[in-house]
This record gives C-alpha cells, structure tokens and sequence, in this order.
C-alpha cells in the first residue's frame, strides 16, 4: 500500500506523527516533491485561493499512490461566521475530491495531534494493515507521540534593534518556513506559530465565544500581540483570495485599530516559491 500526505498544508502540526506511525505498520509513505507540485499547478489558477490552488496541484503531484492523507482543518459540522463558510477550510478533503476526481482516494485525520487522534488511528491502521496485532503494537509504540505536549515550532528571534512585528493569520499561512517571505528589512518578527494554539483559541474566545478553532487562533494571536507594548504592528497575512479574509481583516481592525497590517500571500511570493517553502525537506525563501 502507498499512501500519500498532502504535506504542504500544515505539515508540521499533522504530518511527522502519521508518518511515523504509518510506516510503523510497513505502508510505503510517499510525500509531494516540489518539481512535481509545481508542475501539477500550472494549469491550475492560484488567483482563485492559494489553499485551493496548494490542495490541488499538491494531490495532482501524487498520481502514483494507492491513498492520500488530507488534514482536517475544521471538525465536521463546524459552523458559524469567518472560515467555516470556506469550504476548502470547512471540508477540504470533501471539496478537493469534487475538484479532483480522478484522484487517489481521500482520507481524512486530525490537523493537530492530541486525544482527538485516537478516534482515528485505528480504523484507519485496520485499513491499510489487517494484522489486528501488528495495529495494536504500532499505536502503543507511538500513542505517547500523539500526547505529546505542544512544543513551539520556531525559535524565538534573539533582542535586535529593528521595528518589531507581529505575524497573525491562518495556520497555515503563519509557520517558521514562511516567516523570511513575510518579513521586511529593518523588522524582528515574532509570530503565533510560536505560541501554543490552546491558548491562542481561549484567548480569541474571551472575545467572542462563538468562533470556530481557527477564527479563535487568528483572532486570539491578533487579540494577545495587540497587548504587547514590544510589539509595534500586527501583520495579519491572508489567502489573498480566501472567503475568510475579508472578515478577519475587519475583525482584527475591530483588535488592534491602526497597528493592523494585512498582506496577501501573493503579494509577497509567487505559487512556485510558496511550493518549495513548504514542501518539507524543501529551501525556506529568503528575507525580501
């Protein structure tokens, strides 16, 4: 069995401990190359949202698999305003398979790991594994992993003299391999990749009680940097074209007033360099 991961959309929080523990039950896990991406993407139309646009030349890259692990971003059901009304946020796995479908098939787990996961792991082990006994041992091997406590992802950037910057936005937009495209001369940017998510949702739901888990972290990073007399500005970064951005500019307006900055993805690097950034293993771009 060769299972594939969309791997460059939140990677990082999903993607090492499913790998692991696949290859723990001997599935041969096959990961996008960014040649490969690339090339998949270039009949496609970023103009139309980069997460859409990344979801779908990334699953296009994989054409030789039997299966393909997709991050469930939001739980099924979610409603309410901002990014549930994105359908690639609110059930991106079931909108890529419309989108492509002559793909591989999908299968869904948990975008972060935790307690969640464990609903998960063994119907979908038992799926590629029939060795009920090899499953079992796997899942106690690696159940500790899955428990873990959060850890930052990026290191915080030592006191330097420059304007200090705050970076908010999807979490998948805000991770350590994206932070030099979205950095200016001159800026130290800190950002809520380096803050524990938990608390980046308690944080936003202070304000509102109704968001969802990522409006709550967008939102809770924005709400957190704007109290920090070290911080000067809050540079939310969005799609560009997502359906989500609109709503959390004006929400992080309502946060922080003038010290909000939005930038668009796109305005910062094309669809080929967002590829080789993310594409775990690939370059990281450079500071601008």
């Amino acid at each position: 069995m060769r299972v594939g991961f969309l791997s460059t959309i939140s990677w990082d929080r999903y993607g090492p401990f499913w790998q692991q523990l696949l290859s723990s039950v001997g599935v041969d896990v096959v990961l996008p190359e960014a040649d490969a991406v690339v090339e998949a993407g270039e009949t496609l139309d970023p103009s139309d949202g980069l997460l859409g646009w990344l979801a779908r030349a990334t699953l296009r890259s994989l054409d030789q698999v039997d299966l393909v692990v997709v991050p469930r971003i939001l739980p099924e059901g979610v409603g309410g305003p901002g990014s549930s009304q994105d359908p690639w946020v609110a059930d991106l796995a079931g909108v890529l398979a419309r989108a492509e479908p002559a793909a591989p098939g999908l299968v869904t787990v948990p975008v972060e790991t935790g307690l969640e996961v464990e609903h998960d792991v063994i119907p979908l082990l038992l799926r590629l594994q029939p060795d009920a006994g090899k499953v079992r041992r796997a899942w106690a091997q690696h159940r500790s992993d899955a428990l873990r406590p959060w850890r930052p992802t990026g290191a915080t950037p030592p006191a330097a003299a420059g304007r200090r910057v705050a970076l908010a936005g999807a979490p998948w937009w805000c991770q350590p391999r994206l932070v030099p495209a979205l950095t200016r001369p001159g800026e130290v940017l800190v950002g809520q990749h380096q803050l524990d998510p938990a608390d980046l949702r308690a944080e936003g739901r202070r304000w509102r009680t109704d968001l969802n888990d990522v409006d709550a972290e967008v939102l809770g990073a924005v709400r957190r940097f704007a109290r920090r007399a070290d911080v000067e500005a809050v540079r939310l970064v969005v799609d560009g074209a997502g359906m989500a951005d609109g709503w959390w500019a004006r929400r992080a307006r309502a946060l922080a007033a003038d010290r909000i900055e939005v930038t668009t993805l796109a305005s910062v690097m094309d669809p080929e360099a967002l590829v080789r950034a993310l594409v775990p293993g690939g370059p990281r771009p450079t500071t601008p």
